[in-house]
């Protein structure tokens, strides 16, 4: 079995969320208005951080950064979906993520924010996190 890179299996995951009925895009979103396109999620991560031992060096075990938002037309659909993506993260520590992802040995978050976007007229909750996993 191939292991899938981190991003890949958190879209996975995402996508299981009905309501965004697979709009989840990395980084950027395709242009979206208030009645066309949304809700959608947007997320990104970085390559991570390894940890690294004084005698052994670099380890395989590693820190990877990552930022969700969600974009919705109405605020109670921002925070039921924000709910369920933070639901999903919560589910990830002692288990694969994805079809073949890493296994995830934990998982942080950061209080979701909750944004008005006034030239979008669209709602915005990031949700930041770290997840930590060996690579093999």
């Amino acid at each position: 079995m191939i292991e899938l890179d981190f991003e890949p299996a958190l879209r996975q995951e995402l996508i299981a969320i009905p309501e965004v009925h697979n709009r989840v895009y990395p980084l950027d979103a395709p242009e979206a208005t208030k009645h066309n396109g949304v809700p959608y999620i947007i997320y990104s991560s970085s390559e991570g951080l390894r940890d690294k031992a004084i005698t052994e060096g670099y380890l395989s075990s590693k820190e990877v950064r990552g930022e969700i938002n969600v974009i919705t037309e109405k605020y109670s659909e921002m925070k039921a979906i924000a709910k369920k993506v933070i639901d999903i993260l919560l589910s990830f520590p002692g288990r694969q993520i994805g079809s073949a992802g890493p296994y995830i040995d934990d998982l942080t978050y950061e209080m979701p924010v909750e944004l008005y976007e006034v030239q979008a007229a669209l709602y915005r909750c990031p949700i930041e996190f770290s997840v930590f996993y060996k690579e093999d």
